[in-house]
Order: C-alpha cells, then structure tokens, then sequence
C-alpha cells in the first residue's frame, strides 16, 4: 500500500481555513443568498475596527451578517480561526516597492511606513492573538521585503533575522503609539512625561531625571500635520539600523 501524503501546511486547519480556494458563497435554504467564509471575515473586521478585537465574537458578526450564529460555523471553524483570517486580511497586499525610487534603503523604509500605515489604520491587530504569519497577505509581506535585501551582501539567516526583527520593531512601536493615543483620550490618565516626572528622582534615576529637564518627555504625542513621537522614533531607529547593516556589509566586503 502507498504511503498517504500529508497535505500542504501539515494538515494544519487553519493553514488550511487561510489557503483556502474557491470561496464562493455557499447556497442556504430560502430567499437570502449564501454567505462567504471572506464576507464573514469582513464583516468581523468591520467590528473590530470599530469597537476592538474584543468586541468580535461569533454573535455580533451574526447580527451585522443577520444570520445565526451557529450558521456561521458553516464557513468558520472557530473564532481561533477568524480571528487568524481577519488578521491576514486586514494586512493586505504590501506596497509595490519596484515602483519606489532609490537604493534598497529607502525601499526598507517604504516597507517599514507601509506596515505602520495597515496598524494605524486597524489598531486591533496590534492586540489579535494569532499563531503564526502564514496567511497569503503575511506571507507576501515578508516576500516583499526579503525581495528587496536579498542583493545587498547578507546571508540567508541574516536576512531572516532582519526582517523579523523590523517587523518586530514595527509591531512594537505601532502598539506603543496607540496605547499613548488611547491614554492621552482618558480624563483620568496623565501623560508619559508628567507620571515620570512624578517618580523619577534623580538619585534613583539620573538619567531619565536629566531628559527630564532637558523638557525631552514635553512634546505632545501629536502636533497638527507632524508625525507622533513614537513614528519618530520608529524613522531614526530604522535609519541607524540601515546604516548599521551598511557597515556589516561593507566590513565583510573588504575581508573578502
């Protein structure tokens, strides 16, 4: 007897659910049209944008798709599921970085500014639990950014490891942004730099005490038209990165 093959993703389900092909609206008993596994998947996204990832659950995306919940189960295994198929498609298609003009550089930064952009626009993946980046959009992400380093001197593992490590650092600083923005709205909370300035005593802390009267914590999280602090410092961590790996290669090149 052949040996059985396991199929792509290692049978895993929600490989699976995420590759899945030939989504089509499934026909349903009487008048109302079928739903799809990706109307159900947008509809959840719209939720989450609106109210946060907390507020998803299988009824409410029911209500706003005016079926029953259980009738969902039909197109969703579970909300494990969804909540992993609402990430990979709120991500998108990544920008198309040939069309960018200059080195591999500034096309890094058109990477990193453009998966800024996708949290911006849906804070809730900043806080979705998801296993691991294997949908289509997150993997064409990763593509697009691999594509761009792939000629400029680094291995293969060094490769990986930058991307994972700007896309970590992206995730990071997009999670820092919007919980100051989410503070900065609360009555009851006040800002980054008065609460340091409330315990950082200079004998405990003289490094932070002495920012602290250089006025550095006295800008606002965000001026009219001007970038928050946070996406600052995303921009000046990223370009000393860049010059960093610069100089990686540049060293190896010379040792031959």
């Amino acid at each position: 007897m052949g040996s059985e093959q396991t199929p792509p993703g290692g049978g895993s389900r929600t490989f699976e659910f995420l590759w899945r092909e030939g989504d089509r609206p499934r026909s349903s008993p009487g008048p109302r049209p079928g739903l799809s596994a990706t109307q159900v998947v947008v509809a959840a996204i719209a939720i989450a944008d609106a109210d946060g990832i907390d507020a998803v659950s299988m009824q409410q995306v029911a209500k706003r798709l005016e079926v029953t919940p259980m009738s969902l189960y039909r197109y969703v295994p579970s909300k494990k599921h969804l909540v992993e198929a609402m990430f990979d498609e709120a991500s998108g298609a990544p920008p198309g970085l040939d069309a960018v003009p200059g080195g591999w550089q500034v096309r890094v930064e058109a990477w990193v500014t453009a998966l800024w952009g996708r949290y911006q626009a849906h804070p809730w993946m900043l806080r979705a639990q998801i296993s691991q980046p294997i949908g289509p959009h997150q993997l064409a992400w990763f593509e697009a950014l691999l594509a761009v380093i792939k000629d400029i001197g680094l291995t293969y593992e060094e490769m990986v490891s930058l991307a994972l490590f700007l896309t970590g650092a992206t995730q990071g600083l997009a999670r820092i942004s919007t919980d100051l923005a989410r503070a900065a709205g609360e009555d009851d909370l006040i800002s980054f730099g008065e609460a340091l300035a409330a315990v950082a005593r200079p004998d405990r802390f003289p490094t932070l005490s002495a920012l602290l009267s250089a006025g550095t914590f006295d800008l606002p999280a965000e001026a009219a038209g001007e970038a928050t602090s946070t996406e600052t410092d995303l921009t000046f961590g990223l370009r000393q990165l860049i010059e960093g790996i610069e100089a990686h290669v540049a060293a190896r090149a010379e040792r031959g």
